[in-house]
């Protein structure tokens, strides 16, 4: 039993590397990054006239959100781009609080263009944002979240990467974590979200990327066809833009704050509930696999995000338990020795910012995360419980410094 056991550890860490080895290989080196980034710094030197400047329709998703609906819509307000062609529409998703009274108190304290829409029974993100579509107007749609800021360039970089760059659909930018405290969550998010923006980088050079950042997404009308309600909104934008034979890019330049978790129960499940959401999005469009039609996206990108995400969770439990009974067989005080080593470095790099701890504790974290998170992708879920506001940070964070992070 024990040289079974060792075997299955050994087949599955071998593919779990290979999968990960194959990705580092294939995308996150690839040379074209400097040329990527040379093309979008290109494309913001460029002035637009005023006169062609599209129309944007802003959709903001709100339940609940009576806290941050008021700067959320200050900080609209403050986007330098002008204000006769923008619209707001916001979607209040059955609220119990005063978030659509404070909203309408804004928009006409603001002088916001726009209207406030209400669902009459909850529906969810996908279902908000496909009836937010169906009543703008503009020729752009910048669909975000109630609790997310961005800098007052963002909308008008935008513009200019859309018009300027090819077969372009959509765009995310990169989300800064913003804290007032720095929490074993904190560093967890911060770590992932540096190996993040590495990936949708490479990726983007390469030819596409996705999911994107969901609270910062610029898109075409005309690209935008309606999601299904279940699923991650951003990875549904996102993989329907590719799928019309448009690129979706990210764009490092492009900055929005949004507040993290403190908690890690928050945090939790606040990453479960995105994982099932993008692994379901991830499953529906698993016929895009090893597409020529999608390009180096079809053929390399997407298959190996998609192993990342459904496969190698799996592998990593597996390979981890399948150690452990195997060692077990061998000396129980061995075994027992190697889960103490094991669980005390994955706790102490969530306890001090030392970056090879904090970058192993959030791999191995993060993997338990997809596969809670591969569990809940089975269920039909269309509505989640919101975040909870008292575990978040407090601080303001609207602003215009890109080294702003908290």
């Amino acid at each position: 039993m024990f040289y079974i056991l060792l075997s299955v550890a050994i087949i599955c860490f071998s593919l779990f590397v290979g999968i990960y080895g194959f990705y580092f290989l294939l995308v996150l080196k690839t040379s074209k990054k400097k040329e990527y980034l040379r093309l979008i710094e290109k494309a913001l030197e460029k002035e637009p006239a005023a006169q062609e400047l599209p129309n944007v329709s802003i959709l903001v998703f709100a339940y609940n959100e009576e806290e941050v609906i008021s700067r959320k819509l200050r900080n609209i307000a403050a986007l330098d781009y002008p204000r006769e062609k923008l619209e707001v529409i916001l979607v209040d998703d059955c609220s119990t609080d005063k978030t659509a009274e404070i909203a309408q108190r804004m928009f006409n304290e603001l002088n916001l263009a726009g209207k406030i829409v209400k669902n009459d029974e909850r529906m969810g993100v996908n279902a908000s944002c496909n009836r937010g579509v169906v009543e703008s107007k503009g020729d752009l749609i910048l669909p975000t979240d109630a609790d997310v800021t961005v800098n007052n360039d963002a909308l008008i970089k935008g513009v200019k990467i859309l018009k300027h760059l090819k077969n372009l659909g959509g765009i995310t930018g990169k989300m800064v974590p913003v804290s007032n405290d720095v929490t074993a969550a904190v560093l967890i998010e911060k770590s992932y979200r540096n190996f993040f923006d590495e990936m949708a980088m490479a990726e983007s050079a390469i030819y596409s990327t996705f999911p994107g950042n969901g609270a910062s997404t610029i898109l075409k009308k005309s690209a935008f066809l309606p999601m299904p309600l279940t699923g991650s909104t951003d990875g549904n934008i996102s993989l329907t833009t590719i799928r019309r034979g448009l690129k979706f890019l990210y764009i490092p330049n492009i900055l929005f704050y949004e507040p993290i978790s403190l908690k890690f129960n928050e945090q939790r499940r606040q990453k479960v509930r995105r994982a099932a959401r993008l692994i379901k999005a991830t499953l529906a469009n698993k016929d895009m696999l090893f597409k020529g039609n999608y390009k180096s996206f079809g053929k390399v990108i997407f298959p190996l995000r998609f192993a990342m995400m459904v496969v190698s969770p799996l592998l990593f439990f597996i390979g981890v338990m399948a150690i452990l009974f195997a060692t077990v067989f061998a000396s129980v005080t061995l075994a027992l020795l190697l889960l103490f080593l094991f669980s005390f470095l994955t706790y102490l790099g969530v306890k001090i910012s030392v970056h090879k701890l904090n970058v192993f504790s959030t791999f191995v974290i993060h993997q338990f995360y997809l596969l809670i998170g591969l569990f809940f992708s089975q269920k039909r879920i269309v509505v989640w419980r919101p975040p909870e506001r008292s575990e978040m940070t407090s601080k303001d964070y609207g602003t215009n410094n890109p080294a702003h992070n908290g």
